[in-house]
């Protein structure tokens, strides 16, 4: 006779139970749930049915989550991962940074000079790791990840090096720098980001990279856009160009926020100026990877030309806005389309659907301090035209519950509108 394990779940199996009951959650709703976090971090998760029974077995502790759902776990249940398993979970792409850092030891002690071809290829590939990682990787984590990188270039820079893997260092915490930037204006930390933007800047100069130098401003420009200063950005965008290489990705970011600044500022002629020359530079020039933050790709043409037509209040925004929707890879991407979408079909009188589109954008989790203000601008549009419907009553509820947590924590959601 075949013996019966007999012994009770581990206490996590057990907390999982308690937590979904508490919730009056079924499995499935459960399952429901953990295939919009992960799709707010960029994950494909398996089909409804499957992740049933993944939660099943959790359940009765027959199998333990792997890192990616113990974190998705403790995300749809708003609490902190050791207070479900027991130990901390690592952020985004932890395993990864281990798994180059080993890569890192290894390639120094196997080479003859202190930073040798092995170690600055894999640094190159954390870089472009991380600026992949943006659109799909909360703030705060991916910030983590980025100060260890930058521990690593440090390191590097300090010990014997040529003058051209000295100059490769020197690009690499550039890149570093200005992602580090990028997300603090995410976070709202503004004087941190200007510090990382002078920093991404004078690597620049050193190293003789004009790339990092607009990428830099452009990053400014951004920020003037986020804080709603519009000749600002207007004046920091087309400074930009004038310092850009042509045929590089920071050129046609810099043209886009010209047309988004114009866009604020009403003059028509400019945006479709700016989105014309961008369109022109981009045919031109093989964009690369798709989702690296500092690659100007032809989907991210699309959003921003949404984004500008919507401001400027060009029914064309419709369009594009759907398009977006239709193709968007990245989270913030798609919350982004739905509030341009939301304010175009808004300005043709259907509160109800931009009402709609609105607070998948809230319940989306991929706003933060630098995106929340294009929702905030839909609840008064919405209130100032419709304040009678229900519809516009219900997305004001939803805002603020959103803005909310974001004003709490600020580190909720993943990316910015960009």
């Amino acid at each position: 006779m075949t013996k019966v394990d007999r012994s009770p779940p581990p206490r996590w199996a057990s907390r999982l139970v308690e937590l979904r009951a508490a919730r009056q959650w079924g499995r499935r709703e459960l399952a429901r749930r953990l295939r919009e976090a992960g799709a707010c971090r960029g994950e494909s998760l398996p089909a409804i049915e499957h992740l049933v029974r993944a939660v099943r077995r959790w359940e009765s502790g027959s199998h333990r989550p792997s890192e990616l759902y113990r974190d998705l776990l403790a995300r749809v249940h708003d609490l902190p991962a050791t207070a479900l398993f027991g130990e901390p979970t690592s952020a985004a792409g932890e395993e990864r940074a281990d798994d180059v850092d080993e890569l890192l030891d290894l390639a120094r002690r196997a080479e003859a000079s202190d930073v040798g071809g092995t170690a600055l290829d894999a640094v190159d590939l954390a870089v472009s790791d991380l600026a992949r990682r943006y659109p799909y990787t909360p703030p705060a984590d991916l910030l983590a990840s980025i100060r260890r990188r930058s521990r690593d270039v440090v390191r590097l820079l300090a010990g014997s090096a040529t003058v051209s893997q000295r100059r490769r260092l020197l690009q690499a915490g550039g890149w570093l720098s200005l992602l580090t930037a990028t997300v603090h204006v995410d976070l709202a930390h503004r004087v941190a980001a200007r510090v990382a933007r002078d920093t991404a800047a004078a690597l620049g100069r050193e190293a003789g990279e004009p790339e990092l130098l607009a990428w830099s401003v452009e990053g400014a420009a951004w920020e003037a856009i986020v804080n709603q200063e519009w000749p600002t950005a207007l004046r920091l965008a087309r400074d930009g160009q004038e310092i850009a290489p042509a045929g590089r990705s920071g050129l046609v970011q810099l043209t886009v926020q010209e047309a988004r600044a114009a866009a604020r500022l009403g003059d028509a002629r400019t945006v479709h100026a700016a989105l014309d020359r961008a369109g022109r530079a981009l045919e031109h020039r093989r964009t690369g990877m798709s989702d690296h933050h500092f690659v100007f790709d032809p989907n991210k043409l699309t959003g921003y030309t949404a984004t500008a037509l919507a401001w400027l209040g060009d029914p064309a925004a419709e369009e594009h806005a759907r398009e977006v929707i239709r193709i968007a890879a990245a989270p913030r991407r798609l919350a982004t389309a739905r509030i341009d979408l939301a304010l175009v079909v808004l300005g043709r009188d259907r509160p109800d659907e931009a009402a709609a589109l609105g607070g998948l954008a809230v319940d989306s989790g991929c706003l933060v301090p630098s995106n929340i203000w294009r929702a905030a601008e839909l609840d008064r549009a919405l209130a100032t035209r419709h304040a009678d419907l229900p519809e516009t009553r219900d997305f004001h509820e939803r805002y603020r519950v959103a803005a909310a947590a974001i004003g709490a924590s600020g580190t909720a959601g993943t990316g910015s509108d960009r």
